[in-house]
């Protein structure tokens, strides 16, 4: 109980800085100056360095931790190349299937947002617990691609993701209002099945609706880049840097601190971004932001298949450890 107040006032901490940030940014944007494109996608890029791969750099260190606290036995050369496996099969489905990679990667990225974002204990009926977590993941993202689909259309069109009447489509005037609204239902459907089914298991409704407000409002008052940097690398990113960094203390005397945790995040991010980079130069990008953004894209897509899954068991850990 003690761990997940202490674990409720990070979040919250960070919640408030966050939403006073996105107001001070949402002011200048507005009011003052508006922030140029390139100042955009420089904050984007320092904070994907800072915190985005970082927070996917120490999986082998979370798994190994999970395996000691299991009582398994974990082999660094196994994980390693069951990690770039993944990552190498991934990649080869992007290049052969792209639109079902696409559409793979937002299934994942939406699980593996509510996975972070809804610490459910132990569900009774764990299918509800994903769909819990899948709806509200989906929502986020939802909201934050459809408020800005003219943002985001030019960027899938340069790789040819979607047919061009699929494109036409999502040009329509209410398609936005239609998915957001639509996303809104499955996740308020999958709510009331929850709290009917298993009531103690639903944590502070507060806190799930508080953080749809805020994406729902940043993404009104931003352009694309700083709406999603601000979800993902200072939200979602952080929180996990932070839940990492409990599990990886637990069986030493002293927590881990927050500047050990990022130094040991230093080599594999190094070695993430080179090989981000890579791609993005092997499939010759260079020419085109839009292109780019899309290889980066691409690159983060392969590299999130094993880090969602190195994460899945650290929080089913987490939460069987907490129900006992």
């Amino acid at each position: 109980m003690a761990k997940r107040t202490k674990q409720l006032h990070f979040n919250r901490a960070l919640f408030i800085f966050l939403a006073c940030f996105t107001g001070i940014i949402g002011i200048v944007h507005h009011f003052l100056f508006s922030i140029p494109d390139y100042i955009q996608w420089v904050f984007f890029s320092v904070v994907i360095i800072i915190t985005g791969i970082p927070h996917g750099a120490l999986d082998h260190e979370v798994a190994k931790q999970s395996s000691n606290l299991n009582n398994q036995v974990f082999s660094a050369k196994k994980f390693h190349a069951k990690y770039l496996f993944s990552m190498l099969l991934y990649g080869i489905v992007w290049y052969v299937f792209p639109t079902v990679s696409f559409y793979l990667f937002l299934l994942i990225s939406a699980f593996h947002f509510g996975e972070t974002d809804l610490p459910i204990d132990s569900p009774k009926v764990p299918l509800l617990g994903v769909l819990l977590q899948v709806s509200y993941g989906l929502l986020i993202l939802f909201i934050i691609l459809f408020v800005h689909i003219d943002t985001v259309l030019p960027i899938i069109q340069k790789i040819n993701i979607f047919s061009p009447g699929l494109i036409n489509y999502l040009q329509g005037q209410h398609i936005a209002l239609l998915a957001i609204s639509g996303s809104f239902g499955f996740f308020i459907l999958t709510i009331i099945a929850s709290y009917i089914i298993h009531k103690k298991n639903i944590v502070d409704l507060k806190h799930f609706f508080t953080l749809v407000i805020f994406v729902f409002i940043s993404a009104l008052i931003l352009p694309l880049p700083l709406c999603f940097i601000i979800y993902f690398g200072l939200w979602h990113s952080i929180t996990s840097l932070e839940n990492i960094r409990q599990h990886l203390s637990k069986t030493k005397k002293e927590k881990l601190s927050w500047k050990s945790l990022m130094i040991q995040c230093v080599p594999l991010t190094a070695i993430s971004l080179v090989g981000l980079f890579s791609i993005i130069f092997f499939l010759d990008l260079t020419n085109n932001i839009n292109l780019v953004i899309m290889g980066l894209f691409i690159g983060i897509s392969i590299l999130t298949l094993p880090h969602q899954e190195v994460m899945s068991k650290m929080y089913l850990l987490v939460r069987k450890k907490s129900a006992n």
